[in-house]
């Protein structure tokens, strides 16, 4: 028989709070995280606006020095997510199994512009250069290249350091994986988790994602690809499924959760926000940027989730959308919509929370598989902030304006990533 699996414990660190409560507050109260760069200059670069996480400080938690220099802005975000999820879960991580305790955790593998970075590389690259036949000669780059380069580089540079520095954290020493993907990690994390304790290959698993979007590299990507706005007014840039909209704000963040096994759960009197009954994951293999204007992948990752779960359509309460801005995205995640839930388009809620938080990565997953969870507790969904003309064209139910007061029992929460990978959750109470 297979077991359940159910959150106990959410940890949030976003451009619009630290911890659960704060963002469960702004997104309630509309207050945007997207304002003018902070930490990088935009004097040469196409846009100058992102949603950078406020207020943090890494020394908050984590202790040692040596691990904050050895490690990413990006990571430090993780290691603070999962720290507060433990915390909020109250979970005693010393009287745990290890080999029953997992983490799952998912990330975009960037964040090297922060600290020691690609410019590390800088003379170690021209050392390696070939200047007779005009190459990058690899083999004069372990010889000269490498012994110039940072000694730390390829340890800071390791995209499974989150993983490392949670696992060390708490002794875990069961299920594990780490997942580098395109936006959709972090949900990926999730539902793998839920497939692990199913299975029970874990008592408790810590499972989630992050990202940083805000380098110059990915910002002159995203540019490349014409998925950002060049809106100037910050808190108006991102407008999901309105009919203005004009592109996607970059941002960071990190999301995390404790899953565990319910009767694990039960058993040391945790308390239980819900159950994760489906997951969904596909891929539209359509094009690089520009999803299927039909919007299969996620139709493909979301009737998924609902067959896992082992419900219908309609039993949906609200849906938290990928909502990511642009055009061809919104326009083909509402056209998905309307083939999933058919009839019953008309009568879910939709809410799209980017236009608050901006475009985390890896850590959108997560961060608004939480704001699901918290939905779920408080019988209120958060409007989606700036759609004030929504686009008549995409014909679904947005909240928009104000926070709406309702029942939700079940909750799906959809991601979507450049590449054309899709994740589909759905969490429902217990």
């Amino acid at each position: 028989m297979e077991k359940k699996a159910v959150i106990t414990g959410l940890g949030a660190v976003t451009p619009i709070g630290i911890g659960k409560n704060e963002n469960w507050e702004n997104l309630l109260n509309q207050k945007s995280g997207i304002a003018p760069f902070s930490r990088i200059d935009p004097e040469h670069l196409p846009v100058a606006i992102g949603a950078e996480v406020k207020n943090f400080n890494p020394r908050n938690f984590i202790k040692d020095r040596k691990t904050i220099r050895l490690t990413f802005h990006n990571v430090h975000l993780a290691i603070a997510a999962a720290k507060l999820a433990v915390e909020d879960a109250g979970l005693e991580t010393e009287k745990e199994d290890p080999a029953r305790f997992g983490a799952i955790v998912g990330s975009g593998g960037g964040g090297f512009d922060d600290g020691p970075g690609f410019e590390d590389l800088n003379d170690p690259i021209l050392k390696s250069w070939d200047e007779e036949n005009q190459r990058f000669d690899s083999a004069r780059f372990g010889k000269d290249g490498v012994p110039a380069a940072y000694p730390l580089f390829l340890l800071k540079a390791l995209p499974n350091n989150a993983f490392y520095y949670i696992s060390l954290m708490y002794n875990i020493q069961g299920e594990n994986d780490n997942i580098v993907s395109s936006y959709t990690g972090g949900a990926q994390a999730i539902g793998d988790s839920l497939r692990a304790i199913r299975r029970g290959l874990a008592d408790v698993i810590i499972a989630g994602g992050y990202d940083s979007l805000i380098t110059p590299n990915t910002i002159f990507s995203l540019d490349s690809f014409n998925l950002l706005s060049k809106e100037t007014t910050p808190e108006k840039t991102c407008r999901p499924f309105d009919g203005s909209r004009n592109g996607m704000v970059a941002g960071e963040g990190a999301g995390f959760v404790v899953i565990e096994e319910l009767e694990h759960a039960r058993k040391r009197g945790a308390n239980i926000y819900a159950e994760i009954t489906g997951y969904g994951n596909a891929a539209s293999a359509y094009h690089m940027v520009v999803p299927d204007p039909d919007g299969s992948g996620i139709i493909r990752a979301a009737n998924r989730a609902i067959q896992d779960a082992e419900i219908s359509p309609d039993n949906i309460d609200w849906i938290c959308a990928d909502g990511i801005g642009t055009r061809e995205s919104d326009a083909a995640e509402a056209r998905a919509l309307h083939e999933i839930l058919g009839s019953s388009t008309a009568d879910i809620p939709v809410s799209g929370t980017k236009s608050l938080t901006g475009h985390m990565g890896s850590g959108a997953g997560p961060a608004e598989s939480i704001y699901g969870l918290m939905t779920l507790e408080n019988g209120v969904i958060p409007p989606t902030a700036n759609c004030q003309t929504p686009d008549p064209a995409l014909s679904l139910n947005l909240v928009t304006g104000s926070p709406q007061e309702k029942n939700v029992n079940t909750v799906l929460n959809i991601n979507q990533g450049i590449g054309g990978q899709c994740t589909a959750l759905i969490f429902q109470k217990i």
